[in-house]
């Protein structure tokens, strides 16, 4: 039977030439990959009768607009960290005088902060298939099986992390010499801001592994909650602030006595292994995210969320905003058990709608009235309601503005309603009375949560200055203010739900020496509401005290014209 032998042989070589995909290393087959798509682009730019070397502009553009701007933003973020330092008067025993120093409880609760935000922004960047982005084309030819998926988002991994240690690295460094203090100190700011950097991204890309979706929502929550006690603490009292978070001050005969930003920060110092630590905890990020987490990320979801953010990029492009709303994905209802209250449902359906939504939405509920209550909590702080006692130090339009900004924030989840009503095929054409009428039905829910939000937040305001003997005579202008503002955001709400689609003109070709700046106006198009109230909040802090009076009658005639503007385009729409 010597035939079958040699067809036997035949099939083993031709078995033993034949290439199953993971006998080519992924480097050598990239290269080839991208020298095939060199050569079709040089191709392409050839016969358009372009020239190759465009990019290398592009690149240059880019390279030069952040040595123009960038400088201007650092200086802008140092100006931004006076507001850290800390005044306070010696007592006799060290000498009598005053003292301007870098507070360092208010630099690192502001940091722990910060990091709790990152990693929200990080967890919603998972749901957009970030933020190690996966394209369709890659889920199905590269990370099919054919190679690792570690060897394959090694180098994105790289990139995202050295990303960020430069953008942490660069804020905070800012923030610590705009608080006063020496090169040193500050460089090892933006050491710890570089390495502590890396947990956020390690939560965004756990998020995208679904074995440890569950401990990077923990982690983030963790932060958040110990970020916001953190920094409330070193806001309302600054020496108790320095206290809970460890890291006060004292003389030697145990007073309290300037804090500079370098304690804890340099080898030899109380608190040294403030360093070592975020050593520790930046390098285990890092190896999470190039290392352990790659080879379990959901590649299909990530390439899901890819193609759905792509697809909303190109609609914002467009001047279409209502595909953002997929970015994220579906929304999560958690309170399958509440139903529609029946004696509600009778007298006043959309409000027995809007009700029930929230009470499906339970954990988004409370982190809104929760994102809410602190952006009443900085109006009051901001106005000054606990006086020139205050630890914020009276009256700041920064805290004011903040505060209006979460309050905007929070509102997203109250008015779902507006936007349900938006998305309509013909918007108030399900019931009777017109859009104007289920607008004002819709309002409803907002409103009363916007007074509960308030209330804690005045609620806390209320504690603190009691406990700390605060005079609290300007408590009344303050109040107003709060109250002003939450009509404003509520107006802006309904105007900016009135249309998704951005109007032909502002789509009009803007010259101006750097080029065309009509993407600059289609953007500000798209943040409208955040400018309306941002800038609003900040005329009312300047109008108040003394010009209580004009100020309702100015953000009335607004949020009137608002509200007006928005019921108009939906009854257009």
């Amino acid at each position: 039977m010597p035939a079958p032998e040699r067809a036997s042989d035949d099939d083993a070589a031709r078995a033993a030439h034949l290439d199953d995909g993971r006998r080519v290393a992924y480097g050598r087959w990239r290269r080839w990959v991208r020298s095939l798509r060199r050569r079709s682009m040089l191709v392409r730019v050839a016969e358009g009768g372009g020239d190759p070397s465009d990019r290398v502009y592009l690149a240059y553009g880019v390279v030069l607009l952040a040595l123009v701007y960038g400088p201007i933003l650092w200086s802008a973020l140092a100006q931004a960290g006076t507001g850290l330092r800390t005044a306070a008067v010696v007592g006799a025993a060290n000498g009598a005088g005053a003292w301007d120093t870098p507070d360092v409880a208010r630099l690192v609760a502001g940091g722990l902060l910060a990091l709790g935000v990152a990693a929200a922004a990080a967890l919603a960047a998972a749901r957009a298939g970030g933020p190690l982005s996966v394209s369709p084309a890659e889920a199905t030819f590269v990370l099919g099986g054919q190679f690792r998926p570690r060897v394959v988002l090694r180098r994105r991994g790289a990139a995202l992390v050295a990303g960020a240690a430069v953008v942490a690295a660069f804020g905070a460094t800012a923030l610590a010499h705009g608080a006063g203090d020496g090169a040193g100190p500050v460089a090892w700011w933006g050491v710890c801001a570089a390495l502590l950097a890396q947990v956020p991204l390690a939560v965004g890309v756990g998020a995208q592994a679904p074995r440890w979706r569950r401990a990077s929502t923990s982690v983030t929550a963790v932060l958040l909650v110990v970020g916001g006690v953190a920094a409330t603490a070193a806001l309302l009292d600054p020496a108790r602030g320095r206290t809970t978070i460890g890291v006060a001050c004292l003389a030697p005969d145990g007073g309290e006595a300037p804090c500079p930003v370098d304690v804890g920060l340099v080898a030899g110092q109380p608190g040294a292994g403030l360093v070592v630590g975020a050593a520790l905890v930046g390098l285990a990020a890092v190896g999470l995210v190039l290392q352990a987490l790659p080879d379990e990320v959901d590649v299909d979801a990530a390439a899901s969320g890819h193609r759905s953010t792509v697809a909303a990029g190109r609609g914002l492009v467009g001047g279409e905003s209502g595909a953002v709303a997929d970015v994220l994905g579906p929304v999560t209802y958690g309170g399958r058990r509440a139903r529609l209250p029946g004696a509600l449902l009778r007298r006043a359906p959309v409000v027995a709608r809007d009700l029930l939504g929230l009470r499906r939405r339970p954990v988004a509920l409370a982190g809104s009235l929760a994102v809410g209550g602190v952006g009443g909590l900085l109006v009051l702080l901001g106005a000054g309601a606990a006086g020139e006692g205050a630890a914020a130090g009276g009256a700041s339009p920064v805290a004011v503005v903040v505060g209006a900004a979460l309050l905007y924030a929070a509102s997203a989840t109250w008015c779902g309603g507006l936007r349900a009503l938006a998305a309509q095929t013909e918007p108030g054409a399900l019931l009777p009375g017109g859009p104007g009428r289920q607008v004002a039905a819709h309002a409803v829910v907002p409103v009363l949560v916007g007074i509960l939000a308030a209330a804690l937040g005045g609620g806390v305001t209320a504690a603190w200055a009691a406990a700390a003997g605060a005079s609290v005579s300007a408590a009344g202008p303050a109040v107003l203010l709060l109250v002003l503002v939450i009509v404003l955001v509520l107006a802006a709400r309904v105007w900016v739900a009135g249309a998704t689609t951005a109007p032909p003109g502002v789509f009009t070709p803007m010259v101006t020496p750097a080029g065309d700046a009509s993407m600059l106006v289609l953007g500000a198009w798209y943040l409208r509401g955040w400018l309306v109230v941002i800038g609003t909040a900040w005329l009312l802090h300047r109008a108040t005290p003394g010009g209580e009076v004009v100020a309702a009658v100015g953000v009335a005639a607004l949020a009137a014209w608002l509200v007006t503007s928005g019921v108009r385009r939906l009854a257009g729409s």
